[in-house]
């Protein structure tokens, strides 16, 4: 908008006001980056080089916790944290940049605070909002907490102005974070997270930012897409466009299913869930599902989902690569670690370096190093192994399945009612199983994990980006329905 007003200085009044609508009209893109699983060890291992004692300091006292058989510091699927898109806000005048999860499955905006207590790491380490260097800052103060399986979010509401899109929101309401639990907060590439669900389910009701972009006339229609790009080599993560769709980026129709917006998720109705063509019989009634980009695979009712997983022949459960690591290799690194040796020649000495996952052996490693300090013995270093991975952020609770097996997997439909009527979705093997490779092995893991999301709010299923990468997805505010498309 700017831009267009500064170039039509020099024109006459009647080309100011055709600027003008094509401006107003226009949608607005949002370029999307996507962080992997390797992106996510590689911040990791910089965060040991940059701050071995304090990370040292930080996962002890949680791995203490959890030996005294306290509540377990990561767990499943605790909202957005393993969400994988993220984009650009900024707050203030002058602006400060933060890097914030898109997440369709909640309603508010928060950011680090720069009144974060210097002990608070994972605070500490990401962008941080200090209002004494906006002009635009308002005070608010209200106290402001969001539960996470991982412990409490908290903080206090502030008001300034927000840019997103390019679009700047006046008088905007949001979180200032002074503490975030977890290793997870740690290790995330994003520094917070803005929500784009309905006012029903914002924390202190506080009014969403799309709701504010509306009624400030700053999008003409009330509609957001989604693209993710789930080709892990593509240039781009994805792109979500305010005020409608980018035809370049699906292909066909949408096909369109109303919202139930109680208690405020993008929820829809599920008649059907099949297997092999075969209906599941999850669904007499009809099911609770939610379009949410802040979740990474397809979550489900736990006695359900291991039911899907036996059909694919999905067996043997691990936390994450890290388990598979330590579960070959643990008598190598312990002697390896007692002859002295450091990470690059511990990881050598076992032929995974060079190679692809040589980067990750060296960080679990290196993990192991710092928290057991010098001198340590073979049962400490055996003991602080077993229970290491657990700390690792990464997704829990996976099944894994014959590779050789994955051409020949059903494919996995879900049905649901729409304007024209019953529509099946398809998810192939390829949409469903994922790849994660250790060294010369790969280990294939299914994309279905189980959740029990207890009443009212559950049983729930969550289509997260497993499903949105599969079909780009809009999000119809204006008319109370989502759409689907084949994504290109």
């Amino acid at each position: 908008h700017t831009q267009n007003m500064k170039a039509s200085l020099l024109c006459v009044l009647l080309l100011i006001g055709v600027i003008a609508i094509v401006g107003v009209n226009a949608v607005h893109k949002v370029p999307l980056k996507r962080i992997s699983h390797k992106d996510q060890i590689k911040h990791l291992s910089q965060l040991l080089d940059q701050e071995p004692q304090r990370l040292r300091k930080f996962m002890l006292a949680q791995i203490a916790e959890k030996r005294a058989g306290k509540r377990a510091v990561i767990e499943p699927i605790s909202n957005f944290l393993d969400a994988q898109y993220y984009g650009e806000v900024s707050i203030g005048t002058p602006p400060q940049k933060f890097q914030v999860a898109l997440d369709t499955g909640s309603s508010n905006l928060w950011v680090p605070s720069s009144q974060c207590p210097w002990y608070d790491l994972a605070c500490d380490l990401h962008s941080k909002y200090d209002s004494t260097k906006s002009s635009t800052y308002k005070k608010n103060g209200t106290a402001f907490e969001i539960q996470y399986g991982s412990g409490s979010m908290s903080g206090f509401l502030s008001q300034d102005t927000v840019t997103f899109a390019g679009l700047q929101v006046k008088n905007q309401v949001f979180a200032e974070a002074t503490a975030e639990p977890g290793l997870a907060f740690v290790a995330a590439q994003f520094d917070g997270l803005l929500g784009l669900g309905f006012i029903g389910i914002s924390v202190d009701k506080v009014v969403p930012i799309w709701y504010n972009m509306l009624s400030q006339g700053l999008v003409s229609s009330p509609v957001f897409s989604f693209w993710l790009n789930r080709n892990a080599s593509g240039a781009e993560g994805g792109e979500l466009v305010l005020g409608g769709t980018d035809p370049d980026h699906y292909t066909g129709g949408f096909s369109f299913t109303p919202v139930s917006t109680t208690p405020g998720y993008w929820q829809f109705n599920v008649t059907d869930f099949k297997l092999k063509g075969q209906s599941l019989g999850y669904c007499p009634n009809g099911c609770k599902a939610i379009a949410d980009t802040g979740t990474s695979l397809l979550a489900g009712p736990t006695a359900a989902v291991s039911r899907i997983n036996a059909m694919i022949g999905a067996t043997g459960v691990f936390t994450s690569e890290c388990e598979m690591l330590v579960s070959q290799y643990t008598p190598q690194i312990v002697q390896a670690l007692i002859d002295g040796l450091d990470p690059q020649q511990t990881c050598a000495s076992i032929n995974l370096c060079p190679g692809e996952e040589c980067s990750y052996c060296e960080f679990v490693v290196r993990l192991a190093v710092t928290l057991l300090g010098n001198n340590a013995t073979e049962p400490e270093i055996e003991s602080l192994l077993d229970i290491l991975c657990t700390f690792i952020p990464s997704p829990n609770g996976e099944s894994t399945v014959d590779c050789s097996r994955v051409p020949s997997l059903p494919n996995f439909d879900l049905v649901v009612p729409t304007t024209t009527g019953p529509k099946t979705f398809t998810l192939t093997p390829k949409d469903y199983i994922l790849e994660m490779g250790l060294g010369q092995e790969v280990q294939c893991v299914s994309g279905f994990i189980g959740l029990d999301v207890p009443p009212p709010y559950g049983p729930l299923w969550i289509m997260g980006d497993m499903f949105l990468g599969a079909y780009y997805t809009q999000f119809d505010f204006g008319n109370q329905r989502l759409g689907f498309a084949v994504a290109k």
